[in-house]
Order: C-alpha cells, then structure tokens, then sequence
C-alpha cells in the first residue's frame, strides 16, 4: 500500500495521468447535444475550481453531500456552466470547475445552507482539499483541469491560495 501523503503540496503534486472526467461539462452554457458552449462567454465570468482527497470509509457520507451540492449548484442563479473529474491515482482526487457569472453568484452558492453543511463536514471527510477563483478570459474556449491545477500550484507557492483546509 502507497504511504498517504501529509502535506497539501504533497497531495497536489501526485500523479493525476488517469484524471477521468465523471461529469461532463453541463450548465446553462452548455449545449446538451454537443457538449460545447451555445454560445460566447460574457465578457466578464469567473471561473472556480475545487479539489479534495477524500479519506477511505467515507465515501458513502462524501457522496451524499456531493450530490446535495450538485442539487444545489444547478437551481442557483448566476450558474453557467460545471464539469467534475477523479483521479484514483492520486488518492482519488475529486475536482471541479465551475463557471459562474459573477463572485456574487459564486458567494451565494458558497453561502448556501446545502454548501456550508458540506463545508462543515470537509474535515472529517477528506485528507485535504483546496480551492480558488479567477477572473476567465476566453470567451470561447471552456477550462481545462491542467489550467486549475496550474493556478491552484501557482496561488499555493505563493501563499495565496484563498480557501484550504488541512484534516
């Protein structure tokens, strides 16, 4: 058995080759047939991105909360669009990104009782998890999970990363 990493760097560094895309991107934004944007981006939008390593055993109670989240997520306003990926080789890492109108939208969703129970209960439930956000800049290209992971390295070096939990 592979020794648990301790640290968030050590986490973050590990080998995500087999990231599988388990939602793909859906959303407001989203044409259901192709997968693709219906149409340009707003010229202003803000792109969020999430990943946690979550502890065996708790599956079960992870994936409850994940599936209030994303219940949640879809009725909030301001939404455009969202895509989730795993890793298993990287303790399965669970990442998201998110495509919001705005940071108020983004806010409200964060502040929602659905989100902040999840929230409350991240400790017990995962190793580690982090997250941030940043202004988008293409209006016809979505993310990509190499694109969050290189801005979650780049906040973390330089202690910037806005929100983290260590468990």
């Amino acid at each position: 058995m592979r020794e648990i990493p301790t640290t968030l760097h050590e986490f973050a560094a590990g080998d995500e080759s087999d990231l599988n895309i388990v939602l793909p991107w859906t959303g407001p934004a989203i044409d259901p047939e192709t997968g693709e944007l219906r149409a340009p981006l707003p010229e202003e939008y803000l792109v969020a991105t999430s990943v946690g390593w979550p502890k065996p055993g708790r599956e079960e109670l992870g994936g409850q909360l994940n599936g209030a989240i994303l219940q949640e997520l879809w009725t909030r306003d301001g939404l455009l669009a969202a895509t989730v990926a795993v890793s298993e080789n990287n303790f399965n890492a669970a990442r998201n990104l998110v495509l919001w109108r705005d940071k108020e939208a983004l806010m409200a969703f964060l502040r929602s009782p659905v989100h902040m129970d999840a929230a409350r209960q991240t400790r017990g439930l995962m190793f580690d998890w982090e997250g941030a956000n940043w202004t988008g800049t293409s209006r016809t290209e979505l993310p990509t999970f190499a694109e969050a992971r290189a801005r979650l390295d780049a906040a973390r070096g330089a202690g910037e990363s806005p929100y983290a939990s260590h468990g």
